[in-house]
């Protein structure tokens, strides 16, 4: 089966894009490359999570970059219960050398939404394991699948605007926006990567939950770089309206006067 995929692998890869890509991930944690566009390694993963995948999830190593994408995508088609999922995620994990396999698997395993308490019980030593690649993979989880979980499953949007009035208004109660706060109340000396998703975590949960996340941003004991980082990003949205941009670049400088 692994020959099988190799071959379909070569051909959807594309030269140029591998060029493209290898840019973007650090030559330490990405191998061999084949340069393949996301959207077709997705269907590609969605196509074999419809036979017997379990079989390819055997295979003890993967030669190319494309093929841990492609294991951790099949997890995300392919597992209807959750323990089986935490299971395969328990292995896999350790493959994930970069943010783009990271990012990439971790957007798609949305069975984690039906079961949240037990995908937050799972998460929690890779969230403080003092490693880089476990702890992002922990983090991303939780932006892409906790975020906007609400009350009784209930999903909280993204804020269109965000302007000054919305930094005191009452907003809708979520039972993980404060234990997600929690884990973002301290320094993340695991690394860029750790810092990067930190941030932009802070930054998603600001667009959704703009008046917690103001005070968050002047309360939790960020380091330095994360702190400023989050701004930047929450400042780089075209959500907040030009006065909250303003008020948060006032943020930042009082944090250099402090400094």
């Amino acid at each position: 089966m692994r020959e099988k995929i190799r071959t379909r692998l070569y051909e959807m890869s594309d030269a140029d894009y591998r060029k493209f890509s290898a840019s973007l991930i650090p030559a330490s944690g990405r191998g061999t490359m084949l340069g393949i566009r996301l959207p077709l390694l997705r269907k590609y993963a969605k196509e074999l999570s419809c036979g017997d995948w379990r079989e390819e999830l055997k295979e003890p190593e993967d030669l190319f970059f494309e093929e841990t994408m492609l294991r951790g995508m099949i997890l995300g088609y392919g597992c209807r219960d959750i323990e089986e999922l935490l299971s395969y995620l328990e292995d896999f994990i350790p493959r994930v050398k970069n943010w783009s396999v990271c990012d990439s698997v971790c957007s798609g395993l949305k069975l984690t939404e039906k079961y949240p308490e037990r995908t937050w019980e799972f998460l929690q030593p890779y969230l403080y394991s003092g490693e880089e690649f476990p702890t992002r993979v922990g983090l991303i989880i939780i932006l892409d699948h906790f975020v906007k979980l609400g009350e009784k499953g209930k999903k909280i949007p993204r804020k269109r605007v965000v302007a000054m009035e919305d930094l005191q208004r009452k907003e809708e109660k979520s039972p993980y926006l404060e234990p997600i706060l929690n884990i973002l109340n301290r320094e993340f000396p695991e690394g860029y990567y750790v810092q990067t998703a930190a941030a932009w975590l802070l930054a998603e949960l600001f667009v959704t939950y703009p008046a917690r996340a103001v005070r968050a941003l002047q309360e939790l004991k960020l380091d330095v770089f994360t702190r400023k980082k989050a701004v930047q990003k929450i400042r780089e949205s075209r959500i907040p309206d030009r006065e909250v941009k303003a008020f948060l670049k006032e943020i930042l400088t009082d944090d250099k006067n402090q400094q």
